[in-house]
């Protein structure tokens, strides 16, 4: 009878123990610079498994780590999480951002639970009903069947060395104290993300439950060392400064909105252009004005007044005709901020005015 007992117990013992096995959430490569929290994380890059597996056009393909991806898991190619990636691209324009932004509000794998609300831009862009629940379970399933763990700590050592050399890239600069210094105002949290096979950056905001929003800036690479590709300096400061911009600006926008309308007319010029771009309105217009403003002079500032330059340049070329005297009346800001302490949430309206007189 006691060995019974004690044989009962070994086994209850190694069962538990499996299961906890299965369980363990793969956790992200984290590095932290200030208020910076920079990381590899794997729901971008199981995200971006999927992706290459499909026929998803906004991946790049050609780099080795892509390759090597699709080697491992080529096997898995027609899952169901690959071609819903494919269905809802199609059907609905799911893209961009959106895919993004869909695996942030989920846990780490193997779990994928769903921890926040998707907010209606979501529903919206999946085509609503339990689109997003099935593809969550679908990626779910995938993770499981195709091993994606095995596969992601063999690549551990490699993002490392992503990140290292990006850390060793940055030097002396803390981005994020320049930008709140800029502003004049602050969030609590930062967060970069970089995917070796993302061809383009995304800024999602995620609600959390503090009725904060969590800012997320989720970035490819920009350049390569030794075999390891990295985001180098000037292009983290780019993507960094322009995408946590849209956190200070795009609300501003939002709440002056009647002011914002009245200046409609500014965009007719340029509104094929801005459409193009990605930029169907007047208010998307309006902000990327703005940032883009913001970043040149930052450029200026704390970078080199060259490329501060050549960045007006490529503005101008791309049909952001108003930038200069957005520029101009930045400068105005600046001695303003210093002397009398105004945030920019202050100042905007004067931005407006602006832009007022150019009609």
């Amino acid at each position: 009878m006691k060995k019974s007992y004690s044989f009962l117990i070994l086994i209850l013992f190694l069962f538990l123990n499996q299961c906890s096995v299965k369980e363990v959430t793969i956790q992200p490569i984290e590095r932290t610079v200030g208020k910076l929290q920079i990381s590899v994380d794997p729901r971008m890059e199981i995200l971006s498994t999927v992706q290459l597996l499909s026929n998803y056009p906004v991946i790049s393909r050609d780099e080795a780590y892509s390759k090597d991806i699709l080697n491992y898991f080529e096997s898995f190619s027609s899952h169901e999480a690959v071609k819903m990636t494919d269905s809802l691209l199609q059907k609905y324009g799911f893209a961009f951002d959106a895919p993004v932004a869909f695996m942030l509000f989920l846990s780490q794998p193997p779990e994928l639970e769903q921890k926040i609300t998707f907010t209606d831009y979501l529903m919206e862009r999946s085509g609503r009903g339990d689109n997003l629940e099935q593809y969550r379970k679908s990626i779910k399933r995938f993770a499981e069947i195709s091993n994606f763990e095995t596969f992601w700590n063999s690549k551990i050592p490699f993002y490392n060395q992503i990140l290292d050399l990006t850390i060793t890239d940055i030097g002396e600069i803390d981005l994020i104290k320049v930008l709140e210094d800029y502003f004049n105002e602050a969030f609590d949290d930062y967060f970069v993300t970089i995917s070796p096979a993302f061809t383009g950056g995304f800024a999602p905001m995620l609600p959390n439950t503090c009725g904060k929003d969590i800012i997320y800036c989720c970035l490819p690479t920009t350049d390569i060392k030794n075999d390891i590709p990295y985001m180098d300096r000037i292009g983290l400061s780019s993507f960094v400064w322009h995408e946590f911009g849209h956190s200070f600006v795009n609300p501003l926008t939002d709440k002056y909105s009647d002011r914002v309308s009245s200046l409609n007319k500014l965009y007719e010029p340029i509104k094929e252009e801005m459409s193009k771009m990605a930029y169907p309105a007047w208010s998307h217009c309006l902000n990327e004005h703005i940032i883009r403003a913001v970043v040149i002079r930052l450029f200026e500032l704390h970078i080199d007044s060259q490329q501060s330059k050549e960045l007006l340049e490529i503005e101008l070329e791309k049909h952001f005709i108003y930038i200069e005297p957005l520029i101009e009346i930045l400068k105005d800001f600046e001695n303003k901020r210093n002397t009398n302490n105004i945030t920019f949430s202050e100042f905007y309206p004067e931005l407006l005015n602006v832009l007022d007189a150019l009609q």
